[in-house]
């Protein structure tokens, strides 16, 4: 809902009794009458099923409800008002919003947003009533209901209403998810405004340079305001040092936090001793919003006998000889089903098949496998890695997902492929590599895979549903087999190819092969890229090698829902004749 739907105005006028009065009196007396209306069905006086229709209608029709009756009212509000991607309706409720032209900062003008009465005639009672239903909430400075960036919703507006609102510290005491994201230093200390002891999911993201006395802070003001937390999603660039004791502090008031998500480096001495006494704690992950430079003082995770009782996802970073004592050293990562490990320097083989073995040995029910062996020190790999280095993982029968990321191409065989399908029966998601940061241009001549092993995969890996390669296609320029070969990817949704390049003659043969492998008509192409890539996403040549891509899963999609089309005119047909033979 937002602040220019015209429903915001009929949902904040009362809904009193008298009107209601008044309807059932218009009812009386024009029931009599010729024109009665028909009576209202059972159906619609059942809360629940009144609920459901409430939960896909519009803005505008939950808002023409409201005002039909009580019942309806009590129950269209609540649905409108639940989910709200902006303070401002719920601010405006108490004055009108008005700018204030602030001084320029860095050669921009801004426009600060307060109460145009100063909260002199505020309707408290009023404002409570909507307050009160609202449970998620999306808080930005620069919010959109108020116009373009340079707008701001004034710190000093939420500071006065928190202030003066008589039923608590909270102005909506029922928030249950808080999703907010700062650009300004003195709206840091707004958040708790809107922090209620009933919240279960917050996630905070704040933009460049932050400084660590605002975050510090933040968390000292929220210890023991969210006792109810189950989930924490912090993404910024200000190093942990500056605020380190205020985060651990407040962890220690949160004993239902299940899952925890920080940024790179956060894993300090002091954090992880906190969170391991959490007894609820199952995934301590990792966030790759920011690149921030390599911290020793972050990469502190030790384990010991009587922490982590529930973990069950775990990120790793640091130097793989930390992970791989990590991994020795704890016997009770048995119970890790999804691990992701970050190595700050480029590994050699021997090194990635010592951490494999160990890896395998510790974790023996994984589920999920990332592993980032992207340089991070200024150095690049002058080796690519063989699949044999992995090959310690193929005793972990339960693995889904598994994901490699590494400066080089992998070099992958299709014996390698045999054991993976023996190995990981149930493999879904395989992404190798897809992405590397070796900047040379023979790159997919000198490492890419042969466009040909799709084929093999094909046959193989049956439960794919996501597929990343680096490939060389600069040969594959004619196709002439068979578009509806033995074997395909029956499951396949997305192929990823990352940073292959593709040549202009080789668009419409690879294109052709592809939908001949394919058999999902929804299935798609995409370059995307891991969040370690650092490469240039934006410059021309990756445009345009896009672009050729894109070209060529449309060339596929034709094939494939021309595939889907004939199989549906062959089922018909063949029931058709099932049909006849038995009315013979």
């Amino acid at each position: 809902m937002t602040a220019e739907d015209p429903a915001y105005e009929e949902v904040v006028a009362d809904v009193d009794a008298e009107s209601d009065e008044a309807a059932e009196q218009l009812l009386d007396e024009t029931a009599e009458s010729a024109f009665a209306p028909p009576p209202v069905p059972r159906a619609l006086r059942i809360p629940e099923v009144l609920l459901d229709i409430f939960s896909v209608s519009t803005d505008s029709t939950r808002a023409a409800a409201a005002r039909v009756c009580r019942s309806w009212s009590t129950l269209a509000l609540d649905v409108l008002w639940r989910d709200m991607q902006s303070p401002i309706p719920l601010l405006q409720i108490l004055s009108p919003l008005q700018p204030k032209q602030t001084p320029e900062q860095d050669g921009e003008t801004y426009k600060d947003w307060d109460f145009e009465n100063g909260l002199v005639d505020a309707d408290w009672t009023r404002f409570h009533y909507y307050a009160t239903r609202i449970r998620t909430l999306v808080y930005h400075i620069n919010d959109a209901a108020i116009g373009s960036k340079n707008n701001c919703l004034s710190p000093r507006a939420l500071e006065r209403a928190a202030l003066l609102y008589p039923y608590g510290r909270c102005l909506v005491p029922n928030i249950q998810e808080l999703r907010c994201h700062v650009t300004w230093d003195e709206a840091v200390q707004t958040i708790p405004a809107f922090v209620g002891p009933k919240l279960k999911a917050l996630t905070m993201s704040f933009c460049t340079g932050m400084p660590g006395r605002c975050l510090k802070g933040l968390f000292q003001a929220l210890v023991s305001r969210t006792p109810l937390l189950d989930h924490f999603h912090l993404s910024t660039d200000c190093p942990v040092v500056e605020f380190e004791v205020a985060l651990a502090k407040w962890f220690e008031s949160t004993p239902l936090l299940t899952e925890a998500e920080l940024p790179r480096y956060y894993q300090t001495e002091m954090i992880v001793g906190t969170l391991g006494k959490l007894e609820n704690l199952r995934s301590l992950a990792t966030v790759w919003d920011n690149h921030l430079p390599y911290d020793e003082h972050g990469v502190c995770f030790k384990l010991s006998d009587d922490t982590f009782p529930c973990l069950t996802n775990l990120d790793i970073e640091g130097h793989l000889d930390y992970a791989l004592a990590t991994l020795q050293e704890s016997p009770q990562l048995s119970r890790i089903k999804c691990i992701c490990l970050t190595s700050y320097r480029a590994p050699t083989s021997e090194e990635v098949l010592n951490l494999t073995t160990a890896l395998a040995s510790a974790c023996p029910v994984l589920d999920v496998v990332w592993l980032n062996f992207v340089s991070e020190d200024g150095t690049t790999a002058t080796e690519p890695l063989a699949f044999e280095v992995f090959r310690p993982l193929l005793d972990c029968h339960g693995v889904t997902e598994f994901v490699v990321g590494h400066d080089l191409p992998l070099l992958l065989e299709a014996s390698d492929v045999d054991e993976m399908a023996e190995g990981w029966p149930e493999l879904k998601v395989l992404l190798l590599t897809r992405d590397p940061n070796h900047t040379s241009n023979t790159l997919a001549f000198d490492y890419g895979l042969d466009v040909s092993i799709l084929a093999h995969m094909a046959q193989k890996l049956r439960n794919l549903t996501n597929l990343g390669l680096f490939l060389d296609v600069e040969q594959f320029t004619d196709f002439e087999g068979n578009l509806d070969p033995p074997h395909q990817f029956e499951k396949l949704i997305v192929l990823d190819v990352g940073c292959s390049p593709i040549p202009v003659h080789a668009v419409s043969a690879v294109g052709l092969y592809l939908g001949s492998l394919i058999v999902s008509p929804e299935a798609w192409i995409q370059c995307s890229m891991e969040p370690w890539y650092r490469g240039a996403r934006g410059d021309p040549k990756f445009t345009e090698n896009w672009g050729r891509w894109y070209s060529t899963f449309t060339l596929m999609n034709m094939v494939t829902r021309s595939k889907a089309v004939t199989a549906k005119t062959t089922g018909m047909l063949r029931q058709r004749h099932e049909i006849q033979s038995l009315k013979k």
